[in-house]
């Protein structure tokens, strides 16, 4: 197997926006860490697969107006510049909150700038594969597991100590590591996958990768010969970090320094000579989905809270309580806005890579921790990783019960697309796809 690496740095100029509260898009005031795009190529020498990890909350894809899709856009520019077919691309972001507003539950090109920026971005990725595909060296595959602790807890289930949620399932710490090293170890490439929001300096007007990047870096700098360490987003949807009581950038750094340890030392572990090696296989397997919409509310009372929160803001005797107000009439502003999208089935694309015996199970949402382990659970693959926010973002995707127990992930925003039954449908279609791509052989089988 040939394996090419690249990262290229896509920290975004301070004129474009983030998703902050109020105003709802934010402006950065500085950079307290940068953003990249990592990328890696697999070269069989039948065919060839890229898979790209950017610091970045999610891209919906309708970013470029209705009239273009943004991943077409990144997987056209790839194909003609490195003849990698575009449906053998796969687009994953870390998910990162400190990072442009690129989720379309605000208008990013209504943004000064903003549309020339995303023309540099799609160049950017598009750079990170094609760099990628021109430093391909013969590398072995190997797979495994940690765990780190300490990191994640489930958003929804507080009443839970941490230990009743990872007893019924509602947390998962468990850390994937794909490991791809030329025979004499000079040289190394590392993905890893793990669950748990990058929200721990959200809304905060500096640029940053959260967790994930400090353990990229960490990793990088650690592990003898790293080129390159790509972070895939798990099934993230119900899970934040441990503390809630701070967005400090010392918890990031705690959390990226635990995951990057545990990667650094079970990538140690597999360096051993007797540990197996996977048989170099690669393969895609990707379809398109309608997911039915979400239910929607009548949007009469939507609009009179809107307008009522409008007013009082107005005849607000301080500016708390105007921003209070403020923030209500945002709310209800974004809900009028799900519901005028109306209910027309939502168009996905499922996408599963596989690499040696592992599978990467890309989603374009916020996939709840109980379908992602679904998934690993019922997949008959050695290794089962998801990679949410992959390929584009269409919100959250619920588990059954979470609309009787309502809650933020399932009011009807612009962040909440898709019902329940969605999520059923993404989960069957990523075990159909991952049937059908474990049953590819080797020449030598």
């Amino acid at each position: 197997m040939k394996v090419g690496s690249a990262k290229v740095d896509i920290t975004p100029p301070l004129n474009i926006p983030y998703l902050a509260y109020l105003p709802r898009q934010g402006k950065f005031k500085g950079v307290h860490d940068p953003l990249y795009a990592r990328a890696l190529v697999f070269d069989d020498g039948k065919m060839k697969l890229a898979i790209i990890s950017a610091d970045s909350i999610g891209y919906n894809n309708e970013l470029l107006g209705e009239e273009y899709n943004f991943l077409s856009e990144v997987r056209g520019k790839i194909q003609e510049r490195t003849g990698i077919l575009g449906l053998n691309v796969m687009l994953a972001t870390t998910h990162a909150h400190s990072t442009p507003e690129t989720t379309g539950i605000t208008r990013l090109l209504d943004a000064n700038g903003a549309g020339e920026w995303l023309e540099v971005l799609i160049e950017q990725l598009t750079s990170a594969v094609e760099m990628a595909n021109q430093n391909l060296v013969e590398m072995s595959i190997k797979a495994g597991l940690g765990e780190a602790r300490g990191i994640a807890k489930n958003r929804r289930k507080g009443a839970m100590t941490l230990d009743e949620q990872r007893a019924n399932g509602f947390v998962d710490e468990s850390v994937g590591i794909l490991l791809f090293q030329t025979e004499d170890f000079s040289a190394s490439d590392i993905i890893i996958n793990y669950a748990c929001h990058p929200v721990t300096v959200q809304v905060q007007p500096l640029v940053s990768a959260d967790y994930p990047g400090v353990a990229t870096k960490l990793v990088e700098k650690v592990v003898n010969g790293c080129r390159n360490c790509l972070f895939l987003q798990g099934s993230a949807g119900d899970i934040n970090p441990m503390r809630d009581d701070t967005r400090d950038f010392k918890d990031v750094e705690l959390y990226g320094n635990i995951l990057g340890g545990e990667v650094i030392k079970t990538v140690a572990q597999m360096k051993a000579p007797d540990y197996p090696v996977m048989p170099n296989i690669i393969g895609i397997a990707s379809k398109m989905i309608m997911l039915p919409s979400r239910d929607l509310p009548d949007p009469k009372p939507y609009r009179e809270a809107f307008v009522s929160a409008l007013n009082s803001a107005q005849e607000s005797g301080t500016q708390e309580e105007r921003d209070r107000h403020l923030r209500i009439a945002g709310y209800n502003r974004e809900t009028l806005k799900r519901i005028e999208r109306g209910d027309a089935p939502i168009s996905v694309e499922i996408q599963v890579l596989r690499i040696g015996d592992a599978l990467i199970v890309g989603i374009p949402g916020e996939l709840f921790i109980g379908l992602g382990l679904q998934i690993k659970r019922e997949s008959p693959a050695s290794y089962t990783f998801i990679s949410e926010t992959t390929n584009g973002w269409i919100g959250y995707i619920p588990t059954i019960g979470t609309y009787a127990e309502g809650g933020y992930e399932v009011h009807p925003g612009p962040w909440s697309m898709t019902n329940e039954e969605g999520g059923q449908m993404i989960v069957q279609t990523a075990l159909e796809l991952i049937n059908d791509l474990i049953n590819i052989k080797t020449d030598e089988t």
